[in-house]
C-alpha cells in the first residue's frame, strides 16, 4: 500500500508542477510552484523507495529534501509578496531558511544515512530530528503570519491560501511521522503521501486558477463539512449499536441511515450559521429581492440598486450599464455593443484584474486591463445569455480586498435580479407612457367640438366687433366672452398637457371630488356622442384623500372610456354612475355601469397584462391602473360579475400618508 501510493503521489506532483507551468508559463508564481511541485515529487519518490525496502539511506535523503522544504516555501512566499522582484534578490530573503534547512539536511544525514542497511527503516527516524523540524515548521507558520499583516488584497489572500495548504501538507507529514515512531509501525503512514499530493493539488489549483478564493473561507467550509460528517458517522454507528440489541441487523442498518440522514438534514442550517461564509453577499441578495420587489420608477429604482451595493459590498462606486441601442450606458460610460471590449468581456461574463493576471494571456487581455485600469474597476459582472444587455461594475473594497470567486457568483445572481427588474421598471414606464398618449387621443377626439365652440364664439364676436365698437354695452361683453373662453380652452389643454406628460407620481393631500368633477367635465363630450349619461354621487362627508391627482384622473378617465366603448352596442338606457363614499380611513370612489358586464373567465385575470375582450388595443390599461394605485398606496378592484350587471370598479385611496 505505502508503495504505489507513495510512487503514484510523486507522479502526480510532478504531473502538477507542469499543468501549473503550462497554464501560465510568464507567471513567476507559477513558476515557483513548479519547483515546489517537483520538491515535492522527489520527497515522495525518495519516501517510496524507503518505504519498499531499497535500503534505509533512503530514508536519509528523504529527511533532507523534507529540511530544506521551509526555505523553498519562503521562496514561493517571496514571489507572491515581492511579484516584480528578481530572482537574486528573492534567493537572498530566503538566507535564513536556507541555512536553517542546511543545519537540518545535515542533521538528517548524520541521523539516518548511518543505519541504511537496518532491518525496520522505521527505527533510524529520530524523535528530536521530528521535533527541531517541528519547530522549524511553527517558526515559518510565526513569521508568516508576521509578514501577512504588513499586506493587504489579493497578496495577503495568496499568501493566507498557501500557508493553509502547506500548513495541512506539514500537519500530515508531522502527525503521520511522530505517530510512525512513537508506534514504531509504518503502517500509519500509508495515507500520508496521498494527503501531501492533495494539499499540493489544492494549494496550486488554487493560486493559478482564475478563481481567487479566501483561506478563512476554505477553512470554514473544509470544519464544517468535517464536522458534519463526523456527527453523521458518529450518530449512525451508535443507533446501529442500540438497534441490533433489540431488532434485526437489517432493520438496524435502516434505522442508522435514517437517523444519520435526519441529522445532516438538522445540523446543516445550524452549521452553516456557526461557520458563516459570505454574509455581506448573503444580505446583498435579501437586499436586493427587496428593492425589486418594489414599483418604483426606473431612476428611483437604479438609485436604490446602487445604495444596496454600495453598502453590502463596502464600495464607493457603482455603475450599473444598461443596453440601449447598440450601447451599453450608465454612470459615465458609454460602450458600444459592437467594441472590441464589450467583445471580450461578453465571451468572460465576469472580469477581475487577478484573473487577467492568473490566466495566460490571449487576445483582448491588454484591451480588457486597460479597461479596468482607466476606471478603477475590481470587478465586471454581466448577465447571462447570448448578448451582453446588463453589466455591473464595482471598484475596489474600502478593505482592499479583492472580490472572491464565491462572491463574484453571487453577485452574478444578484446581476440577474437587478436587470429582471429594471427591464420590469422600464417596460412599465412605457407601457404607462403609451397607455397615457393613448387616452390623451381619445380625449382629444372627444372634446374638439368643445374647444370648438368657445372659438366660434369668438369668431362671431370678432366679426362683429367693426360694426360694433363704438357699443360700450358690447364691448364689454367681447372682452368678457373672449376671457371666459379664452380660459376655457386654456383649462383643457392644460389637463391635456397634464395627462400627456411624462409623470412621477407625487402624493399629496387633495379634495378629490374636483378631481373627479373634472374627469367627468373631460369625458363628458364622449359621453353625450355616445348617448352615455354620467351620473355623479358624491356622497364621501370628508373628500380629502393623500395622492397624486393626476393619476387618479388617468384612472377614472380609463375606467370611463372603457364603460363607454363596453355599451356602444347596447340598446336603450346607457349610463355610468361615479359615486364617493367615506370610510375609517380612506374614501371608495365606485365607476359602475350598465353595460355587457366582465365575464367569469375575464374577472379572473383582469388586472393581469394583455387581457382584453376588445378588438383593438393591447389590454394594459387596467393593469397599469393597478400598478400606478398600488405605487400611491391605493387599490382598485372589481365586483364579481352578475348577469345582467354592468361592471363595478371599486377604488380606495387613503386619506393618510403611510407610516412606513
Amino acid at each position: 500500500m505505502i508503495i504505489s501510493t507513495a510512487l503514484w503521489a510523486s507522479v502526480a506532483a510532478i504531473i502538477t508542477g507542469g499543468v501549473t507551468l503550462w497554464a501560465n508559463p510568464s507567471r513567476a508564481l507559477n513558476r515557483a510552484l513548479l519547483f515546489v511541485s517537483l520538491h515535492v515529487g522527489l520527497w515522495l519518490f525518495g519516501f517510496y523507495l524507503m518505504a519498499s525496502g531499497r535500503g534505509g539511506g533512503w530514508m536519509g535523503y528523504t529527511a533532507m529534501a523534507m529540511a530544506l522544504m521551509p526555505a523553498h516555501a519562503w521562496l514561493v512566499l517571496t514571489v507572491l509578496a515581492l511579484p516584480l522582484a528578481g530572482w537574486r534578490e528573492r534567493f537572498w530573503s530566503c538566507r535564513i531558511w536556507l541555512v536553517f534547512g542546511a543545519l537540518m539536511a545535515g542533521w538528517a544525514g548524520m541521523s539516518f544515512l548511518n543505519g541504511a542497511e537496518a532491518a525496520s527503516p522505521m527505527r533510524y527516524w529520530n524523535i528530536g530530528y521530528v521535533f527541531a523540524l517541528a519547530a522549524l515548521a511553527f517558526a515559518f507558520v510565526a513569521a508568516t503570519v508576521i509578514k501577512v499583516r504588513t499586506m493587504s488584497g489579493v497578496r495577503r489572500m495568496e499568501i493566507q491560501v498557501f500557508v493553509l495548504g502547506g500548513a495541512t501538507g506539514s500537519l500530515v507529514v508531522l502527525f503521520s511521522v511522530g505517530l510512525g515512531v512513537w508506534l514504531d509501525d509504518p503502517v500509519v503512514l500509508e495515507l500520508m503521501p496521498l494527503a501531501v499530493v492533495v494539499a499540493l493539488i489544492g494549494t496550486s489549483w488554487a493560486l493559478t486558477s482564475r478563481r481567487v478564493l479566501d483561506a478563512r473561507h476554505i477553512f470554514s467550509a473544509v470544519l464544517e463539512r468535517v464536522t458534519l460528517v463526523a456527527g453523521v458517522v458518529l450518530i449512525v454507528w451508535s443507533v446501529q449499536q442500540l438497534a441490533q440489541q433489540f431488532v434485526h441487523v437489517g432493520t438496524a442498518y435502516v434505522l442508522s441511515v435514517a437517523a444519520g440522514l435526519w441529522f445532516a438534514a438538522e445540523m446543516h442550517p445550524w452549521l452553516k450559521g456557526v461557520f458563516p461564509r459570505n454574509s455581506r453577499l448573503t444580505q446583498l441578495r435579501r437586499a436586493t429581492y427587496r428593492v425589486a420587489r418594489k414599483d418604483l420608477l426606473p431612476e428611483e429604482m437604479e438609485h436604490a440598486f446602487i445604495r444596496v451595493l454600495k453598502d453590502r459590498t463596502q464600495t464607493d462606486r457603482v455603475v450599473l450599464l444598461m443596453g440601449s441601442r447598440s450601447r451599453l450606458v450608465g454612470g459615465d460610460l458609454d460602450l458600444s455593443i459592437d467594441s472590441p471590449m464589450v467583445k471580450h468581456l461578453q465571451t468572460l461574463r465576469w472580469l477581475t484584474p487577478e484573473r487577467l493576471e492568473r490566466e495566460k494571456s490571449i487576445e483582448g487581455h491588454e484591451i480588457l486591463k486597460a479597461f479596468l485600469d482607466e476606471h478603477k474597476f475590481s470587478v465586471v459582472v454581466t448577465n447571462a445569455g447570448p448578448s451582453i444587455s446588463f453589466a455591473v461594475a464595482l471598484d475596489v473594497q474600502r478593505s482592499r480586498r479583492p472580490f472572491t470567486y464565491p462572491e463574484i457568483m453571487q453577485l452574478a445572481d444578484v446581476v440577474g435580479t437587478i436587470e429582471t427588474a429594471m427591464s420590469r421598471a422600464r417596460y412599465l414606464r412605457q407601457s404607462q407612457q403609451a397607455e397615457q398618449l393613448a387616452t390623451v387621443g381619445m380625449l382629444g377626439a372627444s372634446i374638439a367640438h368643445e374647444i370648438r365652440n368657445p372659438l366660434v364664439s369668438i369668431k362671431t364676436f370678432v366679426q362683429l366687433l367693426p360694426n360694433h365698437y363704438q357699443d360700450a354695452v358690447f364691448r364689454d361683453k367681447f372682452f368678457r366672452l373672449i376671457g371666459d373662453e379664452v380660459g376655457r380652452i386654456d383649462r383643457m389643454t392644460e389637463q391635456l398637457l397634464d395627462l400627456s406628460a411624462p409623470r412621477v407620481l407625487t402624493a399629496r393631500n387633495i379634495d378629490i371630488h374636483p378631481v373627479l368633477s373634472g374627469c367627468v367635465d373631460l369625458v363628458a363630450a364622449k359621453a353625450e356622442d355616445k348617448g352615455v349619461r354620467l351620473i355623479t354621487d358624491f356622497h364621501a362627508s370628508s373628500d380629502l384623500v393623500h395622492t397624486d391627482p393626476n393619476a387618479v384622473k388617468q384612472v377614472i378617465l380609463n375606467l370611463c372610456f372603457n364603460a363607454i366603448q363596453a355599451q356602444e352596442q347596447k340598446n336603450g338606457e346607457r349610463w355610468i354612475r361615479i359615486e364617493t363614499v367615506k370610510n375609517a380611513d380612506y374614501v371608495e370612489v365606485t365607476v359602475s355601469d350598465n353595460g355587457t358586464g366582465i365575464g367569469q373567465e375575464v374577472w379572473k385575470h383582469l388586472f393581469q397584462p394583455f387581457q382584453t375582450t376588445k378588438s383593438s388595443g393591447f389590454g394594459l390599461g387596467l393593469a397599469i391602473c393597478k400598478d400606478i394605485l398600488s405605487t400611491l398606496h391605493a387599490s382598485i378592484t372589481a365586483d364579481p360579475p352578475v348577469t345582467g350587471r354592468g361592471a363595478t370598479f371599486r377604488i380606495t385611496l387613503p386619506c393618510q400618508p403611510p407610516t412606513s
